[in-house]
């Protein structure tokens, strides 16, 4: 009974603590309760099927599969709350001081906390389903006794408890003494995260350790004991660190005090809102970042996202001719269907088709089935570029390895010039995956002329795990671009290059093509 109580009781109160800060630190704004409950539910929902995947997460990435997705998650929540604090230091006082102001104030409420509803679900699947990981683990052999069920309970009402009590505490500040309280503590939360985040992929050997048990404070203060629990969710405490938790803890802090200051900076010199976002981006994601042997069909994706919007879709990228008969012939062709349920985030679902380079080589085969997602992190023209996220999984046919991508998504417009960066990582796991490492990058630029006709052109690169520009991937080309528009709410979108190979690892002529029909429902 207590050794259950105890382990639901720690987990919810880390938990509990995050979701109590993020409460506080937006008292006030618009429909926050329909958010935070959203967020609860998704997070609990995530925890139970992490849980019930729990074999075989464990058995990916060679073993390190729960230490890589726990990573993962962290990342994810350290951007999204490091973009909170540049984002409320902003806007937060002048929302709370013109609660009853309509319009614009709103929807940026609304919009904001649809993005922290996404930290608390990320908060409650970690804590979550480490519960039900160690209860399941506790209860091997012997079973749920009624005992070790009470106790659970008791944990669960005592770390929701606690969490009460610190809200409870923070509704008795001023509205200043709120934001610089829990804006100062989200901060150390995200550092916390990203130490925690660091310390997985060490353990998972993605990264170096950089010294173990810099110095050693459990005399004083146990990071296992329920206080250092408590101080570890809040602050990040670690009672014996090291040098990678200690270097991402301080990196963390110092990027997003910069990414403050860089925001008032402008604000005083009267300039475009920007850079802030696309640097909260590049800490959630840039960390992550490594590469596969072959990532799926090359495409630039764009950071904007229409609430509500269907979307079909047919691309791919094909070889027309190379000077190495070994490398001709290759396609690689993609159906998908796509589905924006909110203002800043799209998830497709696709189906990948390729044909693999050389004369005595079969035509199409069906090679993956692939989980993009688009995260908007803000309105177009609200920054001087507009910053998405992208996150990917694909999992291989049979024996195929599978890939995880993650990385920034930015586009720029200048009069009528749209240019747009994808800077993506991938990299594989599972059976035959490919260890090296490397990085994938592509740009698009269009002269927006008429809407159903934009010239441009596009670049895509790859490393694909060499270390001799020679060795990689890299193909430039002239692009067409356009929109027809077919009726109320119903577009057709196309796109169409010519790339030639900058690189003797790369085919020497290919051609990109991509068919869009968009709809609302």
């Amino acid at each position: 009974m207590l050794a259950s109580a105890l382990i639901v009781f720690r987990e919810v109160l880390e938990a509990a603590l995050v979701v109590t800060v993020v409460m506080a630190a937006t008292e006030g704004l618009p429909h926050r309760k329909k958010w935070i409950a959203l967020g609860i539910a998704g997070g609990i929902a995530g925890a139970s099927l992490v849980a019930a995947l729990a074999d075989i997460i464990a058995n990916a990435f060679e073993g390190s599969g729960q230490d890589i997705v726990d990573a993962a998650i962290l990342f994810v929540a350290v951007g999204l709350i490091s973009w909170h604090v540049v984002w409320m230091n902003h806007h937060g006082r002048r929302m709370a001081a013109e609660l009853r102001a309509m319009g614009r104030k709103l929807t940026e409420g609304e919009r904001h906390m649809s993005v922290l509803a996404a930290v608390i679900g990320l908060a409650v699947m970690r804590e979550g389903s480490e519960v039900v990981l160690m209860l399941k683990g506790l209860w091997t052999g012997t079973g749920a006794t009624p005992a070790m069920m009470i106790g659970s309970v008791i944990g669960l009402v005592g770390g929701i408890g606690a969490g009460a009590l610190l809200y409870a505490g923070f509704l008795r500040l001023s509205v200043g003494r709120l934001f610089t309280l829990t804006n100062g503590l989200l901060v150390l939360i995200a550092a916390g995260m990203a130490a925690r985040a660091a310390n997985f992929l060490n353990q998972a050997d993605w990264l170096p350790a950089l010294g173990t048990n810099l110095w050693d404070t459990s005399f004083i203060l146990s990071d296992r004991s329920i206080m250092g629990q408590a101080m570890g969710a809040l602050i990040g405490y670690v009672a014996r660190p090291s040098g990678i938790e200690l270097a991402f803890y301080v990196a963390t802090i110092l990027a997003v005090l910069a990414l403050i200051g860089l925001t008032r900076l402008r604000l005083r010199a009267h300039a475009h809102r920007g850079l802030p976002a696309i640097m909260v981006a590049l800490i959630a994601g840039g960390v992550l970042l490594a590469s596969a042997h072959r990532a799926h069909a090359d495409q630039v994706w764009t950071p904007y996202v229409e609430r509500h919007e269907w979307e079909f879709e047919n691309e791919g990228i094909a070889t027309i001719h190379d000077h190495n008969p070994a490398q001709r012939g290759a396609k690689d062709v993609e159906g998908a269907i796509a589905y924006s349920p909110t203002a800043w985030w799209k998830s497709e679902f696709e189906g990948e088709f390729v044909r693999e380079a050389g004369p005595d080589q079969e035509g199409l085969h069906y090679d993956s089935f692939n989980w993009p997602n688009v995260f908007q992190l803000a309105d177009a023209g609200e920054y001087w570029f507009d910053p998405g996220l992208f996150y990917e999984m694909d999992f291989g046919r049979g024996s195929q390895p599978n890939n995880v991508i993650f990385g920034l998504i930015g586009a720029k417009q200048i009069g009528r010039v749209l240019a747009t960066v994808n800077l993506f990582g991938h990299k594989e796991f599972g059976p035959g995956a490919d260890p090296n490492g490397g990085f994938a990058y592509s740009e698009q630029t269009k002269y927006r002329w008429k809407r159903s006709l934009q010239p441009g052109f596009e670049v895509f690169g790859d490393t694909a795990g060499q270390s001799r520009i020679a060795d990689q991937q890299l193909a430039v080309g002239p692009g067409i671009f356009g929109t027809f528009l077919l009726g109320p709410g119903r577009d057709l979108r196309y796109q169409a290059s010519y790339l030639f190979g900058a690189t003797r690892a790369s085919p020497t002529q290919a051609i990109r093509w991509k068919l869009e029909y968009e709809f609302f429902l």
